[in-house]
């Protein structure tokens, strides 16, 4: 059996996607220019861009008892992921749907379903398998509990933890203490305290983003990563110099997934045990592809792919970081 690197408290949700020239205002109905059902939900795709990308991968998910707790069996199924990781409740199982412009930028809503009653007795029944990964994952689709257990499982253990609150929701003094690794979006970290102007200059982008930084990994985290969409990412690590990765030229056909994608190939390439830097350019590129196709489900690349497209990119790769030199 594949050794177990990372372990993602998860969610499955059922996505329907859309894609419409320009995102809806209130009251308004527009005439959709494609439709997609997949499964998917953030820990979901956590489990399966890791699991793509060759790394051994365990995990919990809650699923319902109605026909859209099928689709969750054989997309499990199809992915190659245990059905181990599922576990049943009488509820609705998961599902959302976003909303993708031309431009490939999108909104979303998710009812959380069965995902919002796995608990933290599910996650200790588990707790073995936690102390034994490499890196414990955990969106906010999960609830507080189960996350909060599993890293609490994962810290005794020596592990890392990497937490991406995202839909976003208050973060608990508590859950922070135990993060190891804090992945947000722009409008992630606005709502966790960040004041940044609206600036494309990384150099900038750095200097603005350090102090709300240093302020959170006071609090537990030792890095902090802020995903920018076209602007790139900045990264933030106890005793290093901050980080600038610019964006990878791509195509945009549809942003939803990117960030799963880059969280994903950010905690690959950490258990892998590469030079931060190459974490997170490869982080970088996994959130790029993903952004090429449209959906999530097919669109996280794998490692052969991932590898072939930084091959097929060197010349345009670029990353600001004092301590690297090309």
């Amino acid at each position: 059996m594949e050794r177990v690197r990372i372990f993602v408290v998860g969610s499955f949700v059922v996505a329907c996607t859309v894609i419409v020239p320009r995102l809806p205002r209130a009251g308004e109905s527009l005439s959709a220019a494609a439709f997609l059902v997949e499964p998917g939900g953030k820990g979901f795709n956590l489990a399966v861009a890791a699991h793509r990308l060759g790394v051994g991968v365990d995990g919990i998910f809650a699923i319902g008892a109605d026909p859209f707790s099928e689709l969750a069996v054989s997309a499990f199924q199809r992915s190659g992921l245990p059905l181990s990781m599922i576990r049943r409740y009488d509820a609705k199982t998961g599902a959302g749907i976003g909303f993708t412009d031309e431009t490939g930028e999108n909104c979303l809503a998710v009812h959380m379903g069965a995902n919002a009653l796995l608990s933290s007795s599910d996650v200790e029944h588990v707790a073995t398998s936690i102390a034994a990964s490499s890196l414990v994952m955990a969106p906010f689709e999960a609830p507080d509990a189960a996350i909060l257990a599993a890293f609490t499982i994962a810290r005794q253990a020596g592990r890392a933890t990497l937490l991406n609150p995202s839909p976003y929701r208050v973060l608990g003094p508590h859950i922070l203490s135990l993060t190891s690794i804090l992945v947000v979006n722009r409008v992630e970290a606005e709502q966790i305290g960040a004041e940044i102007a609206a600036v494309d200059d990384g150099e900038t982008m750095l200097v603005n983003y350090r102090d709300w930084a240093n302020r959170l990994m006071d609090q537990g985290p030792h890095t902090i990563i802020v995903t920018l969409g076209r602007d790139g990412a900045v990264a933030f690590r106890r005793e290093h110099d901050a980080c600038y990765q610019p964006a990878l030229p791509v195509q945009t056909v549809d942003s939803i997934g990117a960030g799963d994608a880059f969280a994903a190939g950010l905690a690959t390439a950490m258990v892998e045990q590469r030079a931060f830097r190459e974490c997170l350019l490869r982080a970088s590129a996994c959130g790029a592809i993903a952004t090429t196709r449209f959906g999530a489900f097919d669109a996280f690349p794998s490692a052969s792919e991932l590898d072939h497209f930084l091959s097929a990119t060197r010349d345009d790769i670029g990353f600001s970081c004092p301590q690297y030199r090309s």
